[in-house]
């Protein structure tokens, strides 16, 4: 199954989604066409298992920065150490650039049951009220919410703007987010 996936997200970084099919999946992956069907019923399903898969790397690699005593003492360094992750996985995982847990496809989003944003900011909220004390009085879920569909959408414009224009971009993003969650963090 991972090889199919690994063969899903170098294929996203070359092509187009539409131009992509399992033949060219399984012959990447070097797997029978009956071991993707074994494991996927189509490819739409191997970029969900894709985006899941860079969810859940990124939310790890932000887990380790809580657990392993690397975290900024102060919730403005984490967010900012918690986005330089997210770049980093940008520029340096396969398939994460082009497919991540809030892509939509065919004009769907991947799972329908299943509303990314919201568990990507339940999980960054957790760890982030564990962590630091909620001094304002924004409301702390719905806050987390807009700033990673915030994010999100700032990274995708940065990607898309021309090369000088890119700093712009981001540094408007963390001043973005920064601001919304002071309304969490930051006394009232």
């Amino acid at each position: 199954m991972t090889a199919i996936v690994d063969a899903c997200a170098t294929l996203l970084n070359e092509y187009d989604y539409d131009d992509i099919t399992t033949a060219r999946i399984v012959e990447l992956a070097g797997v029978p066409i009956g071991s993707f069907y074994q494991y996927f019923p189509d490819k739409r399903s191997v970029v969900h298992a894709l985006a899941l898969r860079g969810m859940e790397e990124y939310l790890g690699r932000v887990e380790s920065l809580f657990t392993e005593g690397r975290l900024a003492g102060d919730w403005r360094g984490a967010v900012q150490q918690v986005v330089a992750v997210y770049l980093k996985m940008l520029s340096d995982l396969p398939g994460f650039g082009r497919v991540r847990f809030s892509d939509l496809l065919d004009g769907h989003r991947l799972d329908s049951s299943v509303d990314q944003y919201e568990l990507m900011a339940e999980r960054l909220r957790d760890l982030f009220v564990r962590r630091f004390e909620v001094r304002g009085d924004a409301p702390v879920t719905l806050t987390f919410r807009m700033a990673a569909q915030t994010a999100d959408a700032m990274y995708k414009l940065a990607e898309r703007v021309e090369e000088e224009e890119r700093p712009v971009v981001l540094r408007t993003a963390d001043n973005v987010i920064l601001e919304m969650l002071a309304g969490v963090f930051d006394p009232a």
